[in-house]
């Protein structure tokens, strides 16, 4: 059963000279939305957006003013992105989760902060050298020569104009979770915290000359441990880059799966990506010491021209629907075919369905039992409200007791939340809670809300309600009676 839906988007390359225009994109993907609830299944519409990388075309090496064609680049994304949250969640920007691409790597600034490398000074061992992780070492095939980064400040500038774009696509939007390295990876929160997103930057070192996806040395397990500081308690932790983890011998331009593997031992279990321009998924197992699996689920590219699509491949994107015990995900693949209309894609690689489900084992504490969630997490507001009456704020506890929804009969959150409702001289809070009571001195305890807050009809109610399914004594009972009767004659 669906419990969350989110439409993931990538490889969007767009620039004012795109042959589709973004009329006609939102229009497309808001005319499939509408089509949803007649497919079969039904899918259900997006409550979140992801946009795995590749926002603008970018500007080739030489590219005269290439500054200012990338800013005209942003500000068509911008008014694309902010046209479908409009459209598609309610104009709330904080449902939107995007990393960056090569595609918004700047060329000519990274080009700017290298420099050609002498004949007599390449190093002995280039091999080595030129592929060690975080090299400053950068070969051009085209020309056959070799270049070394000498201004790494200007270097780390490439991806500049992208954040310039980020921060002023959130500017007003309540922030993401805290992270110690922001251009590295930014943190979300979805679904009502259930869901931990990291948004991982996976063009570390990617550059006009280094076309390979890298997550920055240390951003993963940075990610794991700032999730845990979050306070948050996920029921499922989701990773979004922009490369895809597989690719030809002849070819470097995707991520190692160790990273993935990396993710998957600091429980990730979905994973989210783009750029290979075709729909796919894959299930990466690792064992510690027993298997476990995430999801990684790429998404073919929105708006990439005719000559970067695979043969045989339209534009695509994805809606993925994952399960309400937050353990499966199914995948809705959707193309572009006729006349820029998305409709469902079958896909021989799935025997011809439009979608395919991929799922993975609950998380398992350190004695390889399934962690159950949800019973942390009323453990973790509970402990909030025992904070919150030992630090006087009786008002706050009751809130979060209250946020537990219904409060088991006998349970120690409902006495907790009674009891700080008396502090807190919250009497409407009590008369919910006891609603009805299931001991004497809960009836005792609603009586006495419904008095001060001067109902004395609300309280001879509860008193003939429930006095005697609750065995209450005769002379309790006509202690409270004659109390109500004489606020009756003071009250006239």
């Amino acid at each position: 059963m669906k419990c969350f839906s989110i439409l993931h988007i990538s490889d969007l390359h767009r620039s004012p000279r795109d042959p589709i225009s973004n009329d006609e994109l939102v229009s497309a993907l808001v005319q499939d939305r509408d089509r949803y609830v007649s497919e079969e299944p039904p899918i259900a519409a997006p409550e979140a957006v992801i946009v795995s990388g590749d926002v603008i075309q970018g500007v080739p090496l030489g590219t005269q003013d290439f500054a200012t064609r990338i800013e005209e680049q942003y500000a068509v994304a911008e008014e694309f992105l902010d046209e479908l949250v409009r459209r598609l969640v309610n104009g709330d920007r904080s449902r939107l989760i995007m990393v960056p691409g090569n595609h918004d790597v700047d060329w000519n600034t990274a080009y700017s902060a290298l420099e050609a490398v002498t004949n007599d000074s390449i190093p002995g061992d280039l091999s080595a050298e030129l592929h060690a992780e975080d090299s400053l070492l950068r070969w051009n095939w085209k020309t056959r020569s070799l270049y070394r980064i000498v201004d790494p400040e200007l270097y780390e500038r490439r991806l500049e104009a992208f954040w310039r774009f980020f921060d002023r696509f959130y500017e007003g939007v309540a922030e993401p979770m805290v992270t110690q390295n922001p251009r590295d990876v930014r943190l979300f929160s979805l679904c009502d915290d259930r869901i931990g997103v990291a948004a991982y930057n996976s063009c570390h070192g990617n550059d006009c000359f280094a076309y390979h996806g890298m997550i920055r040395q240390g951003g993963i397990a940075r990610s794991d441990l700032d999730l845990n500081d979050s306070g948050k308690i996920h029921d499922l932790r989701m990773a979004v880059w922009h490369h895809g983890i597989e690719g030809s011998p002849y070819r470097t331009d995707y991520m190692d799966r160790d990273v993935v593997r990396g993710m998957i031992g600091r429980g990730f279990r979905l994973g989210l990506h783009g750029h290979q321009h075709k729909a796919q998924a894959t299930a990466q197992e690792i064992r510690l010491p027993d298997r476990i699996r995430m999801a990684v689920i790429g998404a073919g590219s929105l708006c990439a021209g005719a000559d970067d699509l695979p043969v045989g491949t339209h534009r695509q994107y994805n809606i993925l629907e994952i399960a309400e015990d937050f353990c499966s995900v199914r995948t809705h693949v959707r193309a572009m075919s006729v006349a820029n209309l998305f409709s469902g894609s079958p896909l021989a690689e799935f025997g011809g369905a439009t979608y395919f489900d991929v799922s993975w084992e609950p998380p398992l504490n350190a004695v390889g039992r399934v962690v159950g969630m949800e019973a942390k997490r009323r453990g973790a507001l509970v402990e909030e409200a025992e904070g919150a009456v030992k630090a006087g704020d009786a008002a706050r506890a009751v809130a979060v007791l209250k946020s537990l929804g219904a409060l088991e009969p006998g349970s120690y959150e409902r006495q907790l939340c009674l009891s700080a409702a008396v502090d807190a001289q919250d009497w409407l809070s009590i008369v919910e809670t006891t609603d009805p009571p299931t001991s004497i001195e809960e009836l005792v305890q609603r009586f006495d809300a419904y008095y001060r807050l001067s109902d004395r009809s609300g309280a001879i109610d509860a008193l003939n309600q429930f006095s005697q399914g609750l065995r209450l004594p005769e002379a309790v009972e006509s202690e409270l009676r004659a109390r109500a009767n004489v606020q009756e004659v003071i009250g006239r």
